[in-house]
């Protein structure tokens, strides 16, 4: 074969490559815009009781429009033992993504990112679930889910609290006789995750919630100051504050902000009671 021959036999191989490619690049595309689908509501609201077992119930992410009734935590204590009361418990989202591996990674491939037009204020504490939006996703295997925190802004409805400006979760309250108030400015990724797959419904109630009584009974809060704001610049610092959350940690602001991400599940509400503490319910966290 000639030089001539031998460049036209590389440019018909490299051809019929490039062609392969192509089409095999089309029919996976193909395959994944005809990949099925699940429709789930989201809604975001805030329940609790006594904190006794790592069973509360304060929904902090619901995924569906059904009923649900939020009631302020019956009892809540810090590790030492001291009351504690929360007046006020809100948290500003933008974003959510499901994923179906638990723990992120490198090689780590976004999974179906739900696009919403908050952002979205969320009163934990209030009796009235918000209701984000209906969306399909993927029908596909859960193990954990990402929801970007949002630092308030200046369009803030006028039932939230003057302290959610500029911040992305606001949390008030008093422990004893002293009251505290949380400012967090985190616009970081909020994950809850774990190694169960949560298969979610078409039409299935899609449920997190975060454990709020647990959270902070096991945080030291009896060093707080009446009055004390603890925010980014002011974190209260001390040693062993919150060994069963996070052992290095040594401030009160990174202990609540790990401990509500702890205390946290999601799964699929599947007997409609708004918790996920029943047997029915399939949760990452099995």
């Amino acid at each position: 074969m000639n030089i001539k021959n031998k460049a036209q036999s590389k440019f018909i191989k490299g051809m019929l490559v490039a062609s392969t490619a192509v089409v095999l690049s089309a029919c996976s595309q193909a395959n994944k815009d005809s990949a099925a689908t699940v429709s789930v509501s989201f809604k975001m609201t805030s329940s609790g009781k006594a904190a006794t077992v790592a069973t509360l119930k304060p929904s902090f992410w619901n995924l569906f429009m059904n009923r649900a009734m939020a009631f302020m935590p019956s009892s809540i204590v810090d590790s030492s033992g001291a009351t504690v009361t929360l007046n006020e418990a809100w948290v500003v989202i933008k974003e959510i993504e499901f994923e179906q591996e638990e723990i992120a990674g490198e090689n780590e491939v976004d999974g179906a990112e739900v696009e919403f037009e908050g952002p979205y204020y969320v009163d934990l504490l209030s009796s009235t679930p918000l209701a984000l939006d209906t969306v399909s996703i993927p029908d596909q295997a859960i193990r954990r889910i990402k929801m970007k925190l949002h630092k308030a802004e200046s369009s803030a409805p006028a039932s939230a609290p003057a302290g959610i400006n500029g911040n992305s979760i606001y949390v008030s309250g008093s422990v004893g006789a002293n009251n505290f108030v949380v400012q967090m400015d985190d616009s970081t990724e909020f994950e809850i995750g774990g190694p169960a797959a949560v298969n979610a419904s078409n039409g299935g109630d899609l449920l997190a919630q975060i454990n709020l009584a647990d959270v902070f009974k096991q945080i030291d809060l009896s060093g707080v100051t009446n009055n004390e704001v603890i925010s980014s610049s002011s974190r209260h610092n001390g040693t062993n504050l919150c060994l069963a959350i996070d052992a290095s940690a040594n401030d009160i602001y990174t202990c609540i902000r790990k401990g509500l991400q702890k205390h946290a599940d999601f799964g699929e509400d599947s007997n409609g009671d708004d918790s996920l503490e029943s047997a029915d319910d399939d949760t990452v966290k099995e």
